[in-house]
């Protein structure tokens, strides 16, 4: 399970986030709405969208692994 403070890992293969591959994440922020947070897709739902210490992206749980 991905808790705030997790350090995880994009396994996404988005263009956009290639300056982060690879490296370690540490979770600051987790959503399951878009109340919670504006970017959040309700089309994914229930996925979560986590961000992150040091990324300017926030990514769903698809598109990251704990490490």
């Amino acid at each position: 399970m991905i808790r705030k403070g997790s350090k995880v890992r994009i396994i996404s293969d988005n263009d956009s986030y290639e300056d982060f591959t690879g490296k370690t994440l540490v979770v600051t922020g987790i959503f399951k709405n878009d109340k919670e947070h504006p970017g959040y897709d309700m089309g994914i739902y229930p996925e979560k969208l986590y961000e992150f210490k040091d990324c300017p992206f926030a990514l769903y749980e698809y598109e990251i692994e704990k490490i």
